[in-house]
């Protein structure tokens, strides 16, 4: 037996609470229609007319069929007026089973419409969230409260706005549905419209009661059900599952996944069951409703002499379908207040804006850097932490000098490289080169400028070429630049001996891939950066993963490489660091030394200390 949970209580909201709730029934209505008509426009503008066309059909066809088709067939049998009762039934006849036929043909054409803009609008709120991926800052990236809103912007993209676009498409249709049996139902009592009406609010008042219930609840749990996406992950991925096996973590990482399940399990069975409860509850109040209608319609066709047989027939089908149409009225806009709110997540997050932009009027980027690039006064703080990563650091790089950054782990190598690229920016301080300070430039267009390979180097499960190619995509199809890069970087051995080489797919994800060593993978990572023929490049760490003789020839060749480029490198290993014309030294933060190899090691500080501390490691 699953364990029980214990329950939290679900938040009573206050009145004006649960006003400013109602509000939201049409709240996101004006945006998911302007994404719909993104998405399809001929769909949008078509859908209404075939709509409305649709709703007035039921009464007419119900008119037609049942009160003139059966008046006529009372004259005709009667003898009163035979030829008069023959000439309705065939003209009314007629026309409801055209009514009847064209009906369903609007039927058909609209599901196909909405399959259509279902698919269209699903792919374009999907190329939205992406494109919001890319245009975000990195700092976004950094707070668990981005990918919660992730997470949710993802879980709706499914079906909830194709829901809202169908509720209000089908609404509609009922809504002209209604009005046309309402407009029957009151030649029999003007009040009657009143109290099918009033007859409905019980169920609205429960679907919205219980929609807003479990929306809070699927909000509240955002966290825990990434963590469960994360577990399952951890579970099915090619990268953990070496770890997992040869600890015996499987068990245990099961176990905390299924106990994430049968929270929610519960949380989800005790809303569903008070819901059915009160659903019952209200479709017992509305049969008891309708049931007196029936009664007032049979005492009004035995004492009221206007009120025919057909009369009593077209009254009942009527309230049938008027019944039916506002069941399905009720469900819409329960459906629209529902599903506005699991919306209002989506838009929450495509309403993010990125503090990373372009100025307004940029200045055109140096190229070729000619003075260099200077850190002045820099501090940087990663968003959510309480110690600065980087504190007040200044120092200059010459245009086509070779520098490298030294440190020990968690030192603030790596975060200046971002600052350098303005994946973030400075919260004090600034970065500049020739003179201009970096925030006056275009970002993407000051990238455009760098070569860079990151420690955490992407691996992308797509094919050799594209891998290299991405470092710069106007050369994407430039095979010989791609070889010459690869060349360069030591890849290009390994991906010859590729069943398929440069077209072979990279990685164990898909058919036909195929698994690099991390090694092999570095390789291709740097000749990423070198494809680029950027005036800037940036090595952090590229050599971590290579053996000592793949090191030695990157570093033998070390000077052939960067020649006529501004190169920072970051690495542990000394004896690739000694190569530099300059090296900066970086402790908890700060530029602590600088200064040529000989020099660092004459100051027998921080750098010689780390240098003697690898180099007893060799004796």
């Amino acid at each position: 037996m699953p364990p029980e949970t214990p329950k939290k209580p679900i938040k009573k909201l206050r009145f004006h609470e649960r006003l400013s709730q109602w509000k939201l029934i049409f709240q996101q209505c004006p945006k998911v229609i302007r994404l719909a008509w993104r998405a399809w426009p001929l769909g949008i503008a078509i859908l209404p007319v075939l709509t409305i066309t649709a709703g007035v059909l039921p009464a007419f066809s119900v008119y037609c069929l049942l009160k003139k088709v059966i008046d006529g067939v009372t004259l005709w049998t009667s003898g009163k007026d035979v030829a008069a009762g023959k000439e309705m039934v065939f003209l009314f006849l007629s026309f409801g089973i055209a009514a009847l036929l064209l009906q369903h043909s609007l039927r058909v054409l609209i599901e196909f419409l909405q399959t259509v803009l279902e698919s269209r609008l699903r792919f374009h709120i999907q190329e939205r969230i992406m494109n919001q991926s890319i245009e975000l800052d990195m700092s976004f990236f950094e707070t668990p409260s981005f990918y919660d809103k992730l997470q949710r912007a993802q879980r709706e993209v499914g079906h909830r706005p194709i829901s809202i676009i169908i509720a209000m498409v089908q609404g509609v249709k009922e809504v002209v549905t209604l009005i046309g049996f309402l407009a029957v139902i009151v030649t029999l009592a003007w009040w009657m419209a009143l109290y099918l009406l009033l007859a409905s609010l019980p169920a609205l008042i429960v679907e919205a009661k219980y929609g807003l219930q479990g929306w809070m609840i699927a909000s509240g749990r955002t966290p825990k059900e990434r963590k469960m996406s994360y577990l399952s992950g951890l579970l099915t991925s090619n990268r953990e599952i070496k770890e997992i096996r040869l600890f015996r973590l499987g068990g245990f990482l099961v176990k905390q996944w299924r106990k994430l399940f049968w929270e929610f399990y519960h949380q989800d069975i005790r809303l569903a069951g008070r819901r059915r409860i009160a659903e019952f509850g209200a479709m017992m109040l509305e049969t008891l409703a309708y049931a007196g209608f029936y009664i007032y319609a049979i005492y009004c066709t035995i004492t009221k002499p206007w009120v025919t047989v057909g009369s009593l027939v077209m009254y009942t089908q009527a309230m049938e379908r008027a019944t039916g149409s506002v069941e399905l009225i009720t469900r819409f806009i329960a459906s629209l207040y529902e599903n506005n709110l699991y919306l209002s997540n989506l838009f929450e997050y495509l309403n993010q804006k990125p503090r990373i932009i372009a100025p307004c009027v940029p200045k055109p980027v140096p190229y070729p850097v000619r003075k260099g690039i200077c850190f002045e006064g820099v501090t940087f703080r990663y968003p959510g932490s309480s110690v600065d990563a980087v504190k007040d650091v200044s120092f200059e790089i010459p245009a086509g000098y070779r520098v490298a950054l030294v440190g020990e782990n968690g030192s603030g190598k790596t975060t200046l490289i971002k600052l350098l690229a303005r994946l973030y920016d400075p919260q004090h301080g600034r970065i500049t080169v020739d003179g201009i300070d970096l925030r006056e430039l275009d970002p993407a267009e000051w990238r455009q400028n760098l070569g860079v390979i990151f420690q955490d180097f992407a691996r992308y499960h797509l094919s050799a070429r594209e891998n290299i190619g991405f470092g710069d995509l106007a050369h994407l199809d430039d095979l010989p630049r791609i070889c010459a890069a690869a060349e360069r970087s030591g890849a290009w051995e390994c991906i010859e001996r590729l069943p398929n080489k440069w077209n072979t797919i990279l990685g164990k994800m898909f058919e036909d891939g195929h698994e690099l060593s991390l090694g092999e993978w570095q390789k291709v990572a740097l000749a990423r950066a070198f494809l680029r023929e950027s005036p800037l490049l940036i090595l952090d760490e590229p050599t971590a993963s290579l053996d000592a003789k793949q090191e030695y020839e990157i570093y033998r060749r070390f000077h052939e490489l960067t020649r006529g480029k501004t190169t920072i490198l970051i690495s542990h290993r000394f004896s690739s660091v000694r190569m530099a014309e300059h090296i900066f030294v970086i402790e908890k933060g700060s530029l602590v030394e600088q200064g040529r190899h000989e020099e660092l090691l004459a100051l027998s500080g921080s750098y010689a200390e780390l240098f003697h501390c690898q180099a007893a490691a060799y004796r």
